[in-house]
């Protein structure tokens, strides 16, 4: 029964050189350039260990060269494509819309337990800056009245503090994520009503978690409590904070 013959080893080497000159012409594709450099330098071992009896050795060399060649370009080309992204990245970054939006997506995320166990703390701690600026118009104002007007508030601070102390006073009160409201506020009160004011500070979801502090305190300048619950929550049945 005949067989077929193997392929002669002179064969084997020219296929094996031209294969890897095919794939050379694809060398951007790293896989392929690996392939051509792989075949290429085998090629060029057996054609080199036969003492001249093989031949072949010019397109394995041709294929090595090709394909070194263009994956030199590609790993430049790259480099250089990852420089321009990186420095295109910085650059955006720093872009004064970008940095608006990307601080504004940030004051939307949901803090962390830690983070969030601050804000209630801050919260608080503005709550009663707000009571002693209450305090001190009712107190020092020629009318003697209360200020219904966080906006007002804010502009004239604590009496005493500096106008940088009052600026990073109004600063915390903007990035808190807690919503500061005054409402029913009479200033100086009137026959039927006396003078007052209502004053919460409730947590922004989902900035805050659900169960957070809500804030409250009205003319009588106690600060109240609730957790988890709203503003008339707090007004009605909230506990002094602590």
């Amino acid at each position: 029964m005949a067989t077929s013959a193997a392929p002669a080893p002179s064969q084997t080497c020219s296929v094996m050189a031209r294969v890897a000159l095919g794939l050379s012409i694809f060398a951007f594709i790293p896989p392929l350039g690996i392939a051509a450099i792989v075949l290429g330098h085998t090629a060029e071992r057996r054609i080199d260990a036969s003492s001249g009896t093989l031949d072949g050795k010019s397109l394995a060399r041709s294929a090595l060269w090709i394909a070194y060649l263009q994956l030199a370009m590609v790993s430049v080309a790259g480099l250089v494509l990852w420089n321009l992204l990186g420095a295109t990245a910085v650059g955006f970054r720093r872009d004064a819309a970008v940095q608006r939006y990307l601080r504004e997506t940030e004051h939307t995320q949901p803090l962390d337990p830690e983070s969030a166990q601050d804000a209630e703390r801050t919260a608080k701690a503005l709550m009663y800056q707000f009571i002693s600026i209450e305090e001190e118009a009712r107190r020092y104002s020629d009318s003697g009245i209360y200020a219904c007007n966080l906006d007002v508030m804010l502009t004239a601070g604590m009496k005493g503090a500096s106008e940088a102390e009052n600026r990073a006073f109004a600063a915390r009160v903007a990035e808190s994520p807690y919503t500061f409201t005054i409402s029913q506020c009479n200033p100086r009160g009137d026959g039927s009503q006396a003078a007052g004011y209502t004053l919460v500070a409730v947590p922004r979801l989902p900035r805050m978690p659900t169960e957070s502090k809500v804030f409250c305190t009205d003319q009588s300048g106690v600060l109240m409590q609730v957790r988890g619950g709203t503003s008339v929550d707090c007004l009605k049945h909230g506990e002094p904070a602590n």
